[in-house]
This record gives C-alpha cells, sequence and structure tokens, in this order.
C-alpha cells in the first residue's frame, strides 16, 4: 500500500458517522472470544510470536482497526498508527450483536511497531515491538495499547492460518497429492467452526468492483470422521455479500447481508454450508431488538443508521454442513 493510499484512507476513517446499529448472529464469537478490549498493561511490549513476519505483518494490520487506529507510517516492517479520538469506528464497533463491544477507552496519540526475524528456544518466529506515544488529547486516558495490541495479534496468528486460502484451499502449506482411495461420508448438520479473515468495513467496499462481494473466511479447525481428516485447519470457506447499500447523509446507515457458501475439503471439494441466521434490527443505543429467523446459508443481515458496519478480523461461527458429502479422506 502507498503512502499516498494510507493518507487517503486514514482521511477516509474520519469521516465514518456514528451509532452503529448491528445484527444478531447465530453460534458467533469474537476473536478468541474476547468480545471487550481496554487499555492496560506494559506501555512497551517486546513479544516473540511463533509465526512467519509477513503474517504477523498481515495480521498487525488486521487488528488495528480495533484499536481505532489506521496506518499513517508503514516502511517496511515499521509501521506507524495514529488513532483517531473522534467516534465514528470507536462508536461502530461498540456492537455486542457483532460479538464485540469495541475497545474501551483510551487515548489520542500514535501506535509505533517494529518487526524482525527471531527464534526463541529453537522455534523461528517474530519479534513485535510495541510502544505508544500520547497526542496532544493523550491526557485523559492512559493510552496503554501495547499489550492488549499484542494479545490481538497473537490471536488471530493463533487463529488464522499463515497460508492464503485462496492460494491453498484445502488449508496446508505442504502438496496434497490425488484425492484419497479412504471414501468417509460427512453427515449434513455436521459443526464447522469458520471465522473470517481480516476486517469487514462498508466504507472500504467498492461498489463498482465486481469481486467485492467476495469474503473470505477459513476453517479454524480440522474436522474428522473416525479419525481421518476431511476438512483441515486453514481451508478455504466461501462467503458474499449481498444488497451493499453504504452510508450516506440525512442518517442513511449501511446494510448489507452476508452469506456463507461453501468450506473446502481436503480432496478439494467445496462442501455446502447451511447455517439458519438471525436478523436484528436495534435501535442506536442497541435496545429494543427485533428477531426474525431468516433462510438458508445467510449469516445475517446487518443494517445501520447514519454510519459504516465494522467487523473485526478473525470473528468467528459455528455452520452446519447443508447435506452428506463422500470425501476422499486423509489418514
Amino acid at each position: 500500500m502507498s503512502m499516498t493510499s494510507l493518507l487517503l484512507y486514514a482521511r477516509r476513517m474520519t469521516l465514518i458517522p456514528t451509532l452503529l446499529v448491528g445484527a444478531c448472529l447465530l453460534a458467533q464469537t469474537a476473536p478468541c472470544g474476547k468480545s471487550v478490549i481496554r487499555p492496560g498493561g506494559e506501555s512497551t511490549v517486546d513479544r516473540f510470536l511463533p509465526a512467519p513476519l509477513e503474517f504477523v505483518k498481515q495480521s498487525t494490520l488486521w487488528a488495528l482497526p480495533t484499536f481505532v487506529a489506521f496506518p499513517s507510517q508503514y516502511e517496511g516492517n515499521h509501521i506507524e498508527a495514529r488513532v483517531v479520538i473522534g467516534y465514528g469506528l470507536r462508536s461502530a464497533q461498540k456492537n455486542p450483536e457483532f460479538g464485540s463491544e469495541g475497545f474501551k477507552s483510551g487515548a489520542g496519540g500514535t501506535i509505533h511497531i517494529d518487526l524482525s526475524p527471531a527464534t526463541q528456544n529453537g522455534v523461528d518466529g517474530t519479534r513485535l515491538d510495541i510502544s505508544f506515544s500520547k497526542g496532544r488529547q493523550g491526557w485523559a486516558h492512559s493510552g496503554r495499547y501495547a499489550a492488549p495490541l499484542a494479545d490481538e495479534v497473537a490471536c488471530l496468528t493463533t487463529l488464522l492460518s499463515p497460508v492464503d486460502p485462496l492460494l491453498n484451499p484445502r488449508g496446508t502449506e505442504r502438496p496434497l497429492g490425488p484425492p484419497g482411495e479412504h471414501r468417509l461420508t460427512l453427515k449434513a448438520h455436521t459443526p464447522i467452526k469458520i471465522a473470517l479473515r481480516g476486517y469487514l468495513l462498508t466504507s472500504e467496499l467498492n461498489l463498482e468492483d465486481p469481486n467485492a462481494g467476495n469474503v473470505t473466511f477459513q476453517a479454524v479447525e480440522d474436522v474428522r470422521v473416525d479419525g481421518a481428516l476431511v476438512i483441515r485447519k486453514g481451508a478455504l470457506a466461501r462467503g458474499k455479500i449481498t444488497g451493499l447499500s453504504k452510508s450516506g447523509h440525512f442518517g442513511k446507515g449501511a446494510s448489507f447481508r452476508l452469506t456463507v457458501e461453501s468450506v473446502t475439503a481436503v480432496d478439494g471439494q467445496e462442501i455446502p454450508l447451511d447455517v439458519r441466521a438471525v436478523e436484528a434490527h436495534a435501535s442506536s443505543a442497541g435496545s429494543d431488538v427485533a428477531v426474525d429467523m431468516l433462510g438458508a446459508g445467510l449469516l445475517g443481515a446487518y443494517m445501520t443508521q447514519g454510519h459504516d458496519v465494522f467487523v473485526r478480523a478473525g470473528t468467528t461461527w459455528e455452520v452446519p454442513t447443508a447435506r452428506d458429502a463422500t470425501i476422499g479422506a486423509e489418514k
């Protein structure tokens, strides 16, 4: 991403309007089950993560919007991210219906991040150094972002796969041979745990891009039948956003529908997923929620008033398979 793009992104983020109205999802959890994030702990962090540097860097960029921060400088393995004092993205996060209550309080300023290759106890990985410098309005709060940000990055590097599932749909770092001769049936309604790979922010979606509605999920747990592996952690799960309408003037909020279509088995076939979802229309205060059951394949329908929708990277759903599937399994 060029510096010009980063600055345009930063400018756009400051204009996001306020007051999120969200949707309630079935069997949904926040990343690593942590729905509330608060500043605290050490003001500087030097942490080793047993994950490749490029994946730690990507996970850091995915995590920053959760802390109401966006990159202002990005050179090599050094990232600086400015924290937004305004209530746009901060308010968009405070939505328990998305399994997250957002980032609680904080100070204006800049998060400084440095990454470097490292080895610890014979394990290759990445050294993550984070510190925070307060802005002119930082006197009101501690601004201790380093520890919770490091925790979120560590969560994403553990939950998600370092290998892009679009490049490796079957979820493995090593080449796989032809489908195995060991054929097993994965029953309908078998629960598959999937997570959103990256964050979702409606203001960043290009309505003119025909691929803008494609959403990448991944399996976060192995699935076995009679001890044999049929779906691998890291496998690609495909989803779509449809009916996207962005926020606008006069209180017009963003709206869209999020569907999940399939997860990829170890033999390469795409297994249809089937989820009954909940649509919730909430007031701007997050109360008076009316719930309607929706049809198969729909994770949720989202409506807001006067602002965009933000969903944290790593948000997880448990969805069932739609039908029986015969899979060439791995022993």
